[in-house]
């Protein structure tokens, strides 16, 4: 692993996605909406403005968070008069200074949301006058000879060379939101496990991307994350889904067998997360949910035992941590610390007995992936009873003691409207006063849904939304695997 910094900083100095072409994203900037009429203006302006943001297909534009950034400004106007309503939009290129304006209307205010919907595309109509968009190549998909009916193989994509030992796939099945890792086999395959928020996906990866199983788990329940561990270290991986129903855990625990994907425990009251680089030193940690969904009690290791789950040992996390965004890391003389990215997205070490050490300058981190439920207190601050956990990015570490930490970026968002469309890799070591930069990856366009780093294949694999999901289109994921040695 001694050539690992040179060779990542290489490989991150390329583009992860070369097989695409896009048309430059138009920059627009939408302006808070103005009201009349409504008796809570103040609250309304923005939220329409956060609903018309989220709803702008992002295959045409680039948000922007000022009015000097843009090339076209977006101003809308909402107007009450008893229970009807308008909705009217101008559209302003600042080249030549044109205008162009849409509307909608309704007679109930439940119909302000889907009119809201048809704003947006009529706006959408609009900018495709501005904009060509060159769209993404469709799946690649072979069948296999007879008796494997039930696979297919997913053929990386043209120019799939990103960098020095890079492989990117064709777009995957789904809006894949996390990844891990599994066993070598005989055949020299490895094992890759996919997660959406409804299915797993076990492919195994030779010179392509061959799909073996899939397991289907129906709504309301929700993936949010996926690890991989043998923890009663019998040559067999376990899969450790992190699953909600209606804002309560219901995670489960999964083997993977020649029928498929088979069910080892369901119900679990906890939150998952694997932290080591290798199935060796794998420790799965598990934490639980209070009722207004915040999260409960110390993070404990999880212990396997013919067949039997337990939790085991106790890990008092600072006040910031929480099961998704801690790791701990060992100093130079043996002293153990907690690497914590906090609710604002600063990077933190913290001594073992939660003393802060050292803090970030800048944001890292940053996830689309999230949990919702019922909040008292959320009603009191914004007349919505339905509150928003966001998970965070995995904190990663190597043997040697590097610290990987991705960051996603947003040119805007609103309140709990996320919408990243570039991201960085960065390495860390640790002085013992300070977590240096040892380098960072060169921004690529995309949101980084989640990544994974198999130290014993000396490589990092990233899953890479290059195109968000739109009002009528499925989004584009694709999967890179990068040479780390």
């Amino acid at each position: 692993m001694k050539h690992i910094l040179p060779v990542l900083l290489a490989l991150f100095m390329f583009s992860f996605f070369s097989g695409t072409s896009h048309a430059a994203l138009l920059k627009i900037h939408v302006a808070a909406f103005t009201v009349t009429g409504a008796s809570n203006s103040d609250e309304l302006k923005l939220t329409l403005q956060g609903i018309l943001t989220s709803r702008l297909d992002p295959e045409l534009i680039q948000l922007v968070e000022k009015p000097d950034q843009a090339e076209i400004l977006i101003t809308g106007n909402y107007a009450q008069f008893g229970n009807m309503f308008s909705l009217d939009a101008r559209i302003k290129t600042k080249r030549d200074g044109s205008l162009t304006t849409v509307f909608e209307q309704g007679e109930t205010q439940a119909d302000v949301i889907p009119a809201m919907g048809r704003l947006a595309q009529k706006i959408d109509a609009k900018l495709l006058q501005n904009q060509a968009l060159v769209k993404l190549p469709s799946n690649t998909t072979t069948a296999l000879p007879s008796g494997t009916q039930d696979t297919c193989v997913i053929l990386s994509g043209q120019s799939t060379k990103s960098g020095p030992d890079s492989w990117s796939s064709a777009p995957l099945a789904g809006v894949p939101n996390s990844i891990a890792t599994g066993l070598t086999r005989s055949s020299g395959e490895r094992e890759l496990f996919i997660a959406s928020e409804n299915a797993i996906r076990a492919y195994l990866k030779g010179n392509n991307l061959r799909l073996i199983a899939e397991t289907i788990i129906p709504a309301p329940a929700k993936i949010l994350a996926l690890d991989s561990a043998d923890l009663d270290k019998d040559g067999t991986l376990e899969l450790y889904v992190t699953i909600t129903t209606s804002g309560i855990p219901a995670s489960r625990v999964y083997r993977l067998d020649g029928s498929g994907f088979k069910s080892e425990a369901e119900n679990l009251p906890w939150f998952f997360r694997g932290i080591g680089s290798d199935f060796a030193s794998r420790t799965i940690y598990a934490q639980e949910l209070q009722a207004d969904g915040k999260f409960y009690g110390d993070v404990k290791k999880i212990a396997l035992s013919e067949g039997t789950l337990t939790t085991t040992g106790s890990l008092k996390l600072p006040r910031a941590g929480n099961i998704f965004n801690f790791n701990q890391l060992t100093d130079a003389a043996g002293k153990q610390h907690y690497v914590v990215l906090n609710e604002d997205r600063y990077l933190v070490v913290y001594s073992f007995d939660g003393n802060e050490e050292w803090r970030s300058s800048d944001k890292f981190g940053g996830s689309e992936s999230f949990f919702s439920h019922e909040s008292h207190e959320h009603i009191r601050s914004s007349r919505d009873s339905v509150s928003r956990t966001f998970l965070e990015q995995r904190i990663s570490m190597i043997k040697d003691g590097t610290v990987f930490v991705p960051a996603n970026e947003s040119s805007l968002s609103f309140g709990t409207i996320r919408n990243y469309n570039k991201y960085s890799l960065f390495a860390f070591e640790w002085t013992g006063t300070v977590l240096k930069e040892k380098w960072r990856s060169r921004p690529a366009s995309g949101y980084l849904a989640d990544y994974v780093f198999d130290q014993a294949a000396g490589e990092v694999l990233l899953l890479e939304r290059v195109k968000s999901p739109g009002l009528f289109a499925d989004g584009v994921t694709v999967l890179t695997i990068s040479s780390i040695d």
